[in-house]
């Protein structure tokens, strides 16, 4: 029956080009219409993907959260990390270079953790390491790896005390994570910094261990979710908890929407044209079942049965599929080709407008194929009830 039905095939071949194209110019838009889709959201999602702050959530007001907020935050499987931070007055820091004489810099002080997506790689920082900005390091004239003096001054009863604290560059923050002066340090240090300013230790206090972090409440925090889809849902939750937080809700929310809408579209599309395709492809197929009646009827009379005359249809609309999604790749390819061309650098960055790749050239070559099978079936079934006398009669 394979062979039966290629040759038809040929025989009747101006037919079968004619499905090809039929199919092509169905799904040459619609490759292209997905592939920009893909483009787009992939390229502005990739963007959002390499600035660590675009899952970054902080709160702005200074309160007093418990440390029962900070277990529940750590223990959401929506939050990647999370770190607490003390107050904003209390969280700076005059650094400066031993080798300088007048060297002191104020920079801000940030705390940071294990696994910071704000600073790749940097592990192990202990109580005595900072990662301090690019400008930061420049003023102060250090390398990664050397000394540097931390002091906080303070005046009690008139008095003026200065905590002295002997540190080392561990590493540089990318600009992505700190542009103006400003060191990150582990959350004992920011802790002792602060008691220090209250009076509640001495001058010749040093940071405590990260356990006794544990039991204090703190000022704010800053978190970062695990998915660009997350951010949205934590603004929202933190806000109706009463705690002000800033982050980039709306704009991962917009591309979010932006991805849906495409989604509905293509959607809508290919549903519309797909439909209207496997329509004309069933009906064309009937009609040949009808014009091929008396031949039909001869199979069967010389012992074909029903089954092989139900795949007879099948069996071309399986072959006008591939090769009309062959030709529409094709086409589909080269248009991607003119659109990134002409929009590149601008929609999506260095990524291309119009993503095409192999694995979706086979989604849609099977799509296409599945569909021509169903839409086959019916005139398949009108193959298969063909009656033997019909040939007879009509001879």
């Amino acid at each position: 029956m394979l062979r039966l039905a290629l040759a038809d095939l040929w025989h009747e071949r101006v037919l079968f080009l004619c499905s090809v194209l039929g199919c092509a110019a169905v799904l040459a838009p619609l490759i292209v219409l997905f592939g920009l889709r893909e483009g787009v959201v992939a390229g502005l999602r990739g963007e959002l993907l390499q600035d660590p702050r675009a899952r970054e959530v902080v709160s702005v007001v200074n309160r007093t959260l418990e440390p029962a907020l900070f277990e529940r935050l750590a223990a959401d499987p929506r939050i990647a990390f999370v770190v607490a931070r003390t107050r904003a007055l209390s969280a700076t820091i005059v650094l400066e270079n031993p080798a300088r004489t007048a060297s002191g810099l104020r920079v801000e002080l940030l705390p940071t953790a294990a696994r910071d997506p704000l600073l790749p790689g940097m592990e192990g920082l202990g109580a005595d390491g900072l990662v301090l900005s690019v400008t930061a390091l420049e003023r102060l004239g250090l390398g990664v790896g050397e000394s540097v003096l931390a002091s906080v001054p303070r005046s009690r009863e008139g008095q003026r005390e200065v905590l002295s604290l002997p540190m080392r560059v561990a590493g540089v923050a990318p600009l992505s994570a700190a542009t103006r002066d400003a060191a990150f340090a582990t959350l004992p240090v920011l802790l002792l910094v602060e008691d220090f300013l209250d009076g509640a230790v001495g001058p010749d206090a040093r940071p405590a261990g990260p356990e006794a972090a544990l039991t204090r409440p703190f000022a704010g925090f800053r978190l970062h979710a695990a998915r660009l889809e997350d951010v949205p849902a934590l603004d929202r939750e933190l806000r109706l908890s009463g705690i002000e937080v800033a982050s980039r809700a709306e704009t991962v929310a917009g591309l979010l929407r932006l991805d849906r809408n495409l989604a509905l579209l293509f959607l809508a599309l290919a549903g519309a044209g797909g439909a209207g395709y496997l329509v004309s492809l069933g009906v064309g197929l009937w009609a040949q079942v009808e014009r091929k009646r008396r031949d039909l009827a001869l199979l069967s009379l010389l012992g074909v049965k029903r089954r092989g005359l139900l795949m007879l249809p099948v069996i071309q609309a399986a072959a006008v599929a591939p090769v009309g999604a062959l030709r529409a790749l094709a086409v589909a390819a080269a248009v991607a080709g003119v659109l990134n061309r002409a929009f590149a650098g601008t929609v999506a960055g260095e990524r291309p407008v119009c993503l095409l790749t192999g694995a979706r050239g086979a989604a849609a070559t099977g799509i296409a194929l599945a569909g021509a099978v169903v839409a086959s079936m019916l005139a398949g079934l009108r193959a298969a009830g063909v009656a033997p006398a019909e040939g007879l009669a009509e001879g």
